[in-house]
């Protein structure tokens, strides 16, 4: 009996030897299959192929862990192609897609330097489409974008500097200053600084055409504290002048002298500055301003009457 049993398992193992001998067989013929769908370009089907292999070679245990690393290897490559080729097209949501599901596989089968490449993918993906959208003066959508690759990395300068330009392109301000922290933050301050500042300067200039004085103050002052501007000053000033506020038309256009002194406009505003000293009682400083005036051709004349009459 004993030996009966010994030679009934005898022929089982004999027979799972063979088993195992032809499923190894038939995943190193998949995997060749496979690459060879691979080296006509192919790629649709060698990922097919390969991850058909991958299945049978895992199964065979040990004996096909040579292939099972071969095969996932293979897939790792193929899946960032795909991700690749679908970017270079110009297929930015396909792009990041495929290369999020082949991060995953990547880090699935332990293949970091994939997993980075993919991450490159998605990164350079979100920006063409963020930067396509801007062009088509598509700010809002833009900015979400933008927000995405913040999400993926906080510490992305470019990204949250173009955040604030978005927003501002958008005319949404109050998103604008709140996005400029991040910029801040990420070494984009100057930058943000400027499109903030600008972006104040302009609505002030508007305001200040359409007779929205205090608008046109509240703004040249934001814009001021963004990025100083002789230019936020002589609207503030010009404002202020307007809306009856002297005192403060005084100091708004003294600044701007002071940052401006040889603008085309400096001698009309001295003699401006000059005269409202002169009707605020101050005939010291009044003379002081029109003297800075005496020069310009245009003005000159008109400034050296004013001095004279002071004395």
């Amino acid at each position: 009996m004993m030996k009966k049993i010994a030679l009934m398992m005898a022929t089982l193992l004999a027979a799972t030897l063979l088993a195992g001998a032809q499923s190894m067989k038939e995943a190193t013929d998949k995997a060749q299959e496979a690459n060879a769908a691979l080296q006509a370009g192919n790629h649709a089907d060698a990922l097919v192929g390969f991850k058909a292999a991958l299945e049978m070679a895992t199964a065979c245990g040990d004996e096909g862990a040579e292939l099972t690393l071969t095969c996932q290897n293979a897939i790792t490559g193929i899946m960032y192609n795909i991700a690749k080729q679908a970017f270079d097209d110009g297929l930015y949501d396909e792009a990041i897609a495929k290369a999020q599901e082949a991060k995953e596989v990547a880090a699935q089968y332990g293949n970091d330097e994939f997993v980075g490449r993919n991450e490159s993918v998605i990164a350079n993906a979100y920006t063409k489409k963020a930067g396509t959208l801007m062009n088509a003066k598509d700010f809002d959508g833009a900015a979400e974008v933008y927000k995405q690759l913040l999400e993926l990395n906080p510490e992305n300068g470019a990204a949250s500097l173009r955040l604030v330009q978005a927003y501002v392109q958008a005319g949404k301000m109050e998103e604008a200053k709140a996005a400029f922290d991040t910029a801040k933050a990420n070494g984009k301050e100057a930058e943000a600084s400027k499109l903030l500042g600008n972006a104040y300067l302009k609505q002030a200039a508007g305001k200040l055409q359409g007779k929205d004085y205090a608008g046109a103050i509240a703004d040249a002052n934001e814009a001021n504290s963004y990025n100083e501007n002789a230019k936020a000053y002589l609207i503030a000033g010009q404002a202020s002048q307007k809306s009856g506020k002297n005192a403060d038309a005084i100091t708004y256009l003294s600044k701007y002298l002071e940052l401006a002194p040889n603008d085309k406009n400096a001698g009309s505003i001295a003699f401006t500055v000059g005269a409202l000293y002169q009707q605020a009682g101050n005939k010291k400083a009044a003379a002081e301003y029109y003297q800075k005036a005496v020069n310009d051709p245009k003005i000159g004349a008109e400034a050296q009457k004013a001095l004279a009459a002071l004395k």
